[in-house]
């Protein structure tokens, strides 16, 4: 049972862009300046303190057994201004430069790198990091997320990512970001554009890291669980979950609207493996 003395948190206001910027930093205690940081991008319609609750506070109890500091940035209108061309939200039409607000988070921070997990919204954060600061984070990880496609692409989306260690979770029965790709929504008046499939996109981040079919294995660690790797210095992995829907994975039971659960595994500890926290 998670210790809530393990830990504290606060949020900070930080002025970027001409608007107060918010996060919230949770600190394992006993943490010194030189922990490891991984920073959580919310999903839409969703904040720092949402995502954690949506999450069940299984990230922060693993910032607390690993010695992680945690950030949860807060998106202007719950949302971030993402990689997908067909994202029709304020701060896209504002123009909201959240690329900059990371860079201006990981100062803040004192830290010259950072890792970076996101769900859906916030995992197409994390790959437009990936794309438009390249360098900048020493891993990445995405929970229902997919590479848009070509012709859903923002416009200026950089072209010339580093290779960096990459993790991909999605659930085989995802309704709203497609396991095998199409066009992504809740319904057709609330559509993001066509994504790429779980897999294209694996690949996609594979060549991004200089690794092809021959790097390329599979197995399955659990019941129901199928993991793609693409072994080398910067790996790729996909945990793909048999039935599972639009959700991070944890043993949190959440609204039907998201999908299916699982008891298969817990993101925040594959996440922690896969980053050797």
């Amino acid at each position: 049972m998670r210790n809530p003395d393990q830990y504290n948190s606060e949020r900070v206001t930080l002025r970027h862009g001409g608007r107060d910027r918010t996060f919230v930093v949770v600190t394992p205690d006993g943490v010194g300046a030189d922990a490891p940081v991984l920073l959580y991008f919310h999903g839409s319609l969703q904040n720092g303190n949402v995502a954690r609750n949506f999450t069940g506070r299984t990230f922060d109890d693993m910032a607390a057994t690993r010695g992680v500091r945690l950030v949860y940035p807060d998106g202007v209108d719950r949302h971030f201004n993402d990689t997908r061309l067909q994202l029709r939200e304020k701060t896209r039409q504002l123009g909201v430069d959240d690329v900059g607000f990371t860079r201006a988070i990981v100062d803040w921070l004192g830290v010259s790198s950072v890792h970076a997990c996101g769900y859906s919204n916030g995992g197409q954060m994390v790959m437009r990091l990936l794309h438009d600061a390249p360098g900048l984070l020493t891993g990445a990880a995405t929970f229902a997320a997919t590479m848009p496609a070509d012709n859903n692409r923002v416009e200026g989306l950089g072209t010339d990512p580093v290779p960096t260690p990459y993790l991909a979770i999605h659930g085989t029965a995802d309704h709203i970001v497609r396991y095998d790709g199409g066009v992504a929504g809740l319904d057709p008046a609330h559509t993001r554009g066509e994504l790429i499939s779980a897999h294209a996109s694996a690949e996609y981040f594979a060549g991004v890291n200089g690794l092809g079919p021959d790097d390329h294995t599979r197995h399955s660690p659990v019941d129901g669980v199928t993991v793609d790797r693409w072994g080398g210095d910067a790996p790729v992995e996909l945990w793909s979950i048999e039935g599972m829907g639009h959700l991070v994975p944890t043993p949190k039971q959440l609204p039907s609207s998201v999908g299916p659960g699982t008891s298969a595994l817990v993101a925040a500890e594959v996440v922690a493996d896969f980053f050797r926290f």
